[in-house]
């Protein structure tokens, strides 16, 4: 019998597939296969009984329902999900439908208010790949619609925008180095004559710059009274969670997930149930701008 991982990669994804549908619906049946990969029955038939053949303690037959259900008590994964997978799947509607779950049983995300221009998102990805500069056409909120060269360097989500880092050769000093709303671009189009350079990408040491960030439970008791709840809910370790960021990102990161960065924590309202304790390391963060409790210490670029 072959090791699960020397399958073909189709029957793999079948049989983790036919698992994913055990563990987290707990049964499975024929039916899963033929209509997710368009098999016949025999061939889904095989495909179950090459699964028993390695785990059949996870699942049994059902007489009445010709359904294999889960074996809660002996269960044992083949096939290893991250809790990131798990969501990911969870959250395809085709699954979400396989699995008798709808919008109105707790799957629901919340929708994008805006995505970037294909077009626009496509050219500056080539133009990062390449090593190329783009000209684009972007709209800016203080300043409005203007013509820009900027070396595109990388790209980020804050899971509102899309945002691309790049080197504006037209500034000066660390100003050379900015963010961009990717949907706030009209046009892009890339310069095939300009080479961005390894040292420029080198030396945009907020982006290489890594940052630590130390959240633990907001120390406002009228807010936050039973801290040991937070320290459960975010899997923290010895009261806190340390997570390492760089520094370009940081203040977008600590704004998503309303964390109160002010040094005597004195931000009021029940969204802020965590604080950055170690507030000392955004000293010299450009993006600390925006982080909750600090923005007002500096006029937004």
């Amino acid at each position: 019998m072959k090791d699960i991982g020397e399958l073909p990669k189709n029957v793999h994804d079948r049989l983790e597939y036919l698992e994913f549908m055990l563990r987290f619906r707990g049964w499975a049946s024929r039916a899963d296969l033929t209509e997710r990969f368009g098999l016949g029955e025999a061939a889904a038939t095989r495909d179950i009984r090459l699964y028993r053949e390695h785990a059949a303690q996870n699942l049994s037959l059902n007489q009445k329902t010709k359904k294999y259900e889960i074996n809660e008590e002996t269960f044992e994964p083949l096939f290893p999900f991250s809790i990131k997978s798990a969501l990911s799947k969870l959250r395809t509607s085709k699954i979400a439908d396989a699995l008798g779950l709808s919008d109105f049983d707790g799957i629901m995300s919340p929708p994008r208010l805006v995505y970037p221009d294909v077009e626009v998102l496509s050219a500056v990805t080539r133009a990062i790949s390449s090593s190329m500069a783009i000209r684009v056409n972007y709209k800016a909120v203080k300043s409005g619609q203007s013509d820009k060269l900027l070396y595109p360097l990388a790209l980020f989500d804050n899971g509102i925008h899309w945002y691309l880092r790049a080197f504006d050769p037209d500034k000066k000093g660390d100003a050379k180095y900015r963010v961009y709303a990717l949907t706030r671009f009209v046009s892009a189009e890339i310069d095939h004559n300009i080479n961005v350079s390894t040292e420029i990408k080198k030396q945009d040491h907020q982006w290489t710059r890594m940052v630590e960030l130390e959240l633990v439970p907001h120390p406002n008791k009228k807010h936050v009274k039973n801290p040991d709840s937070i320290i459960h809910d975010f899997n923290m370790t010895n009261g806190k969670l340390v997570i390492t960021v760089r520094a370009t990102v940081a203040g977008y990161w600590l704004r998503l997930w309303n964390v109160d960065c002010t040094e005597d924590h004195s931000l009021e309202g029940y969204h802020y149930q965590l604080w950055l304790k170690n507030h000392q390391t955004l000293y010299g963060v450009e993006s600390r701008v925006i982080a909750p409790g600090l923005s007002e210490y500096h006029e937004q670029n």
